[in-house]
């Protein structure tokens, strides 16, 4: 009887071990993790005010200014990447809120300001805007949050859907990622509730706008908790700004539009992805955390203002 409860006792401090070490992280990736948090675009990260995971709160100063314990690594991995999605779903919003503020000029042309109407072309050329400007860019983003989470034992990429959710807008992210697919494809779009295909595509972008909007806002419900901020405030300081500009040189709209999104967008890249430390891999089109042998530039912040986002990544100039 005593040899039987050793051997039980023993197995028991076996599982325990096993348990313990398959669910700690790695010091190299600790290591990993304090390196990546010393670039300076870590503490620029102030839409946030801080994220609820677990039943705990988390403040971005105290994950960045602690040196990572070996037993609080998982956490602090969750944590992060928490707080990278909710920077990157204001990010979001604003474009898409932009998307639908212009479409709501379009259908409402005779209520609209005069002047705001010249930025009614054709949905081909906003589709374009969205190819080479947003897709690639929800993309990136997401490669982003992927590799931060891929120091975690258990990267939450991995979950199956029916086990586990995946981490907060991946799948949204995703979802961006892939709308040209569902653009390309005609019968998606009938399947969508539009009888005219011609007239789909607009009605689908609207739709599908407003939809990405209100998925974001719901996700980051349950874990950020953001700075107050006016949802359209991006839209409405460009509008200003065009109306000044326009009483000089007359610019069409969504061009003025286009140009100022291509700019926001090189901006969020260059202070939420490089300056945070992320590097991008042209040929493979990967984005990788360096790894602790390599050196960390910390003249990264003065350098970035100036830095263009690899071409495969596909931000794109557009000349006035």
């Amino acid at each position: 009887m005593f040899s039987l409860k050793l051997v039980n006792f023993s197995l028991l401090l076996f599982y325990v071990f096993v348990y313990s070490k398959a669910h700690s992280t790695s010091k190299k990736k600790i290591y990993q993790l304090d390196k990546l948090l010393k670039y300076p675009g870590w503490k620029n990260l102030n839409d946030t005010s801080y994220i609820k995971y677990c039943n705990k709160s988390y403040y971005l100063n105290n994950l960045i200014e602690t040196p990572t314990r070996t037993i609080h690594g998982e956490s602090k991995i969750r944590a992060l990447t928490l707080f990278l999605g909710c920077s990157y779903a204001k990010v979001m919003i604003n474009i898409f809120s932009i998307i639908v503020n212009w479409q709501e000029i379009c259908k409402n042309k005779n209520k609209e300001d005069h002047d705001l109407l010249n930025g009614c072309i054709y949905t081909k050329e906003l589709i374009n805007v969205i190819a080479k400007l947003i897709v690639p860019i929800a993309i990136l983003l997401k490669n982003a949050m992927d590799a931060l989470d891929s120091l975690h034992h258990f990267p939450s990429a991995n979950f199956k859907i029916y086990q586990q959710k995946p981490y907060m807008i991946r799948v949204l992210l995703n979802k961006i990622g892939n709308i040209l697919d569902q653009l390309n494809d005609p019968i998606l779009l009938i399947l969508s509730g539009n009888i005219s295909i011609k007239s789909s595509a607009f009605k689908f972008l609207d739709f599908f706008s407003k939809k990405i909007i209100t998925g974001l806002q719901y996700e980051t419900h349950a874990y950020c908790e953001f700075v107050p901020y006016d949802t359209n405030y991006l839209w409405n300081e460009w509008v200003e700004e065009y109306k000044i500009i326009n009483q000089r040189e007359m610019l069409i709209f969504f061009k003025f539009l286009t140009r100022k999104m291509n700019y926001y967008i090189k901006t969020v890249i260059i202070e939420m992805y490089f300056q945070l430390g992320f590097k991008f891999d042209p040929i493979t089109e990967e984005t990788f955390i360096p790894t602790p042998e390599e050196l960390i530039e910390l003249e990264l912040e003065f350098k970035a203002t100036d830095e263009e986002p690899p071409r495969l990544v596909h931000i794109e100039n557009y000349q006035m």
